[in-house]
């Protein structure tokens, strides 16, 4: 029921933030988009962070946007949203270079605003940050997972996803990239503090990069086709996804295409508050595409995008 209530709130303020940026019209279009869009109507019915995630990343945008000239408890409301979303997954740390580009291409948005969002979610990210100073000693905004996470994409077995072979889908059997290792050092780095094990996983990926430049870039091309397309069956697993992967290539093809299409509109009309929008589309895939990419829910926010610009698009049609 809250997962289903999320998501109308989310259907809800892209409706206002597309209304915001280009009128009534095409936010009414983007709206049924992102209504009716089944797999944001089945992640609505899983109990998974990602709804939570899709609601708080949509209205702190919303927030940013919508907020040039309102009163400084609208900056403090944002600031504690924007802080939220962070806590909620620390993807969205790539709200703060977004929201830095989006001051600089637009050349109005007023600094103080921004400087008093970014403080106060600060503010809602200290107690979190001194609660891990205290579990690890030592400086952890939010996880110790980026390390793991950059090695499952950067390695001498990487495939691009957290699977290095799928052995069989029917009985669920399949590698993990992590059991790659050796037994040995695995049984070693589950004896390590969270720190050491990231710092481990980290350094690992990155003697990989320096060793193996054209392998790293060749995984970054793979990983970017992973992530806007499908990551095929051999090496990654999802019940869900193999069941109605056939139907998510119809459903999603158009989406992907319009997307891409109403984007480059938007530029061409010199919609610069678009920026914001952008920026965090660009940063969300870049980041999964430099780590590891394969769970859709990873795409999700993109998704969501896609089906904004699509409906701007179509809209278009209307002249």
């Amino acid at each position: 029921m809250i997962q289903a209530l999320l998501s109308l709130l989310t259907v809800f303020v892209v409706y206002k933030t597309a209304k915001h940026l280009f009128g009534q019209f095409p936010a009414r279009i983007i709206e049924v988009f992102c209504g009716l869009y089944p797999p944001l109507i089945y992640y609505s019915t899983k109990l998974v962070p990602t709804t939570l995630f899709l609601f708080l990343l949509s209205f702190t945008i919303y927030m940013l946007l919508d907020g040039s000239e309102r009163l400084f408890l609208y900056y403090i409301l944002t600031g504690i949203l924007l802080g939220l979303t962070v806590l909620c997954d620390p993807v969205a740390l790539i709200l703060y270079p977004s929201v830095f580009i989006w001051f600089l291409i637009t050349k109005k948005v007023n600094f103080f605003k921004i400087l008093v969002i970014t403080i106060v979610s600060f503010v809602i990210l200290l107690p979190w940050t001194i609660r891990n100073y205290r579990t690890h000693e030592s400086f952890v905004p939010i996880t110790t997972q980026f390390g793991v996470n950059f090695w499952i994409g950067n390695n001498p077995y990487a495939t691009g996803t957290d699977y290095f072979k799928v052995i069989s889908q029917e009985r669920r059997e399949y590698i993990l990239m992590t059991e790659t290792l050796p037994k040995a050092l695995q049984d070693s780095l589950n004896r390590l503090s969270e720190i050491e094990r990231s710092n481990f996983y980290f350094n690992r990926a990155i003697d990989f990069i320096k060793n193996n430049p054209l392998k790293f870039l060749f995984l970054l091309v793979k990983k970017g086709y992973y992530y806007f397309w499908f990551a095929p069956s051999e090496i990654y697993y999802s019940q869900d996804l193999e069941r109605y992967r056939i139907l998510y290539y119809f459903l999603y093809l158009p989406v992907l295409i319009s997307g891409f299409a109403g984007i480059f509109l938007s530029i061409k009309n010199h919609n610069r508050d678009v920026s914001l929008i952008l920026a965090v589309c660009f940063f969300i895939s870049g980041l999964y595409i430099f780590t590891h990419v394969g769970l859709i829910r990873y795409r999700l926010p993109v998704e969501l995008y896609f089906l904004f610009f699509g409906g701007y698009f179509i809209s278009s049609f209307k002249k």
